[in-house]
């Protein structure tokens, strides 16, 4: 089944973070299910408080339990889910001119996602010496689109622009 993850999760290090926090609410589950099934009114209840998790991780368990039971085999067959979408995604990596802020990951990888792959990974660097613009490496293919290659490109006839201004 191929599982879609919500744009704030871009890189392959976001994912490795999520996986390991769903495992540990499926752990949590696990016990807290068997706790509820022996439980009785005799016994004195265990503090057993449910973990916090992210928003991230709160939305991947609600999709993913609309079309699933909510059952700790349910749980770590989502566990396993992620972690094959880690092992067999790609991996772009997009340098901009400043670090990106939340906005523009998120856009950034929904575009990438809606457009190269609905598993593609993103990660994202930043070199203040492109000026402008963004590079994209896929593997061992670069794209540039930044405005330090185009002034380069543009070499010759540079000198008279800055001569018009």
């Amino acid at each position: 089944m191929k599982f879609e993850l919500p744009a704030s999760i871009s890189s392959t290090q976001d994912l490795s973070n999520l996986i390991i926090e769903i495992g540990g609410y499926t752990r949590w589950f696990a016990k807290d299910t068997i706790r509820r099934r022996v439980s009785t009114k005799k016994r004195k209840k265990h503090s057993n408080d449910e973990p916090v998790l992210s928003s991230a991780a709160s939305e991947v368990i609600r999709n993913w339990s609309s079309s699933n039971p909510m059952t700790s085999l349910s749980l770590n067959k989502l566990v396993k889910t992620l972690e094959k979408s880690k092992a067999s995604a790609s991996v772009i990596a997009i340098t901009l001119a400043a670090p990106p802020t939340n906005e523009v990951k998120t856009k950034l990888v929904a575009w990438c996602r809606k457009n190269i792959a609905p598993d593609v990974m993103v990660s994202f660097n930043f070199n203040t010496t492109i000026l402008g613009g963004m590079v994209v490496r896929s593997g061992s293919r670069i794209f540039d689109w930044s405005f330090k290659r185009q002034i380069l490109a543009a070499r010759e006839s540079f000198p008279e622009v800055l001569r018009r201004v």
